[in-house]
């Protein structure tokens, strides 16, 4: 699938635009390339112009194999997320996906949260997650894992990348991570923990790159679509940021939180059963969300050996109750991906 996905890039109208074309030199290693596309695609960074923002998005439900007396927990369907960004302590966030509405705003560094439901959408997490930070900030903090990466390059009349990738694994399975790089650094595919991530019809706004497509897929299947405009930002009544309400609690927040910077709790129990007729070297691949309540919720599995084992695996996954996890004290969600070998 992935090489599909990159056959259709090197011979559609994926191509970076010409203004994104701006010769610069090439990075020289893995964390060059990361810490260049983060510092070209990073549209809330200090000094960048004031904009607004709006994303409309097609959110596609996963695949749950759920059991007779099981009901769905998935949120898809049409969305629009909007944003009004000023400055790094004045903004503005809204979204809108099926029943699911929320606003959050940074008002003179107070920020304040109102929502439908304490629970966030996983096609929202993952949209805002592409929006956000297309390159993980593991990959360009002095936690960066700097042995094992390779640069490869490949071409053809029409277009070249750059592809850096790590395999990482044991003696049951292998696992890799690739990220495929316009020459001229953009991030425009990431392939790993069973997504491919594609962002695609790049533009400028402010010298910094924003893609106008962001596709995310797991194999065929698509999860998740979305087309993004940015303009500049009308002026802006500043009392509209200011929301009714106290401050948000920092579990409260659009912005997706990742199991490196909160306390999550011991999940070893979760999937503890494998069946042995999967055979010797069966991966099983989940993505879902562990909510401010500790309970699994929109568990889809991403690529499983057989459909018997992955549906036993996220019955009991969903049966189980956790501490919830924590940032700064306050209960929060996360979404994770699991492996089960």
């Amino acid at each position: 699938m992935l090489l599909r996905c990159i056959a259709s890039l090197l011979f559609t109208c994926m191509s970076v635009s010409a203004a994104a074309q701006a010769a610069d030199e090439e990075p020289k290693n893995a964390k060059d390339w990361f810490q260049h596309a983060s510092d070209r695609m990073n549209l809330r960074m200090p000094g960048t112009a004031p904009f607004h923002m709006k994303v409309t998005f097609h959110a596609f439900p996963g695949v749950e194999l759920l059991g007779a007396k099981e009901k769905s927990d998935f949120v898809s369907g049409d969305g629009v997320y909007e944003e009004t960004w000023l400055a790094p302590h004045q903004w503005r966030r809204e979204v809108t996906l099926s029943g699911y509405h929320a606003v959050e705003e940074d008002s003179a560094g107070i920020r304040k949260m109102q929502a439908s439901s304490d629970y966030e959408p996983s096609r929202i997490l993952m949209l805002l997650d592409a929006l956000y930070e297309p390159v993980p900030r593991g990959l360009v903090t002095k936690d960066f894992p700097r042995s094992g990466w390779k640069i490869d390059h490949i071409a053809n009349a029409k277009l070249a990348l750059v592809r850096v990738s790590r395999s990482v694994g044991d003696q049951r399975a292998d696992f890799s991570m690739a990220y495929y790089f316009s020459p001229n650094g953009i991030l425009e595919i990431e392939n790993s923990a069973g997504l491919t991530k594609t962002w695609a019809n790049d533009f400028l706004f402010s010298g910094i790159v924003i893609p106008g497509h962001i596709s995310i897929k797991a194999g065929d299947r698509d999860l998740l679509a979305a087309d993004v405009s940015v303009e500049a930002a009308p002026q802006a009544d500043l009392a509209a940021f200011d929301i009714p309400g106290v401050a948000a609690e920092p579990g409260m927040t659009l912005r997706p939180l990742k199991g490196y910077e909160v306390r999550m709790p011991d999940l070893s129990d979760t999937f503890g059963w494998v069946s042995q007729g999967a055979g010797p070297a069966s991966v099983f691949d989940f993505w879902e969300v562990l909510d401010r309540h500790g309970k699994y919720r929109e568990l889809e599995v991403i690529l499983a050996p057989n459909d018997h084992d992955a549906a036993i695996l996220m019955t009991q996954a969903r049966s189980t109750k956790h501490h919830p996890p924590e940032i700064d004290g306050s209960p929060c969600q996360v979404q994770i991906g699991t492996l089960v070998m």
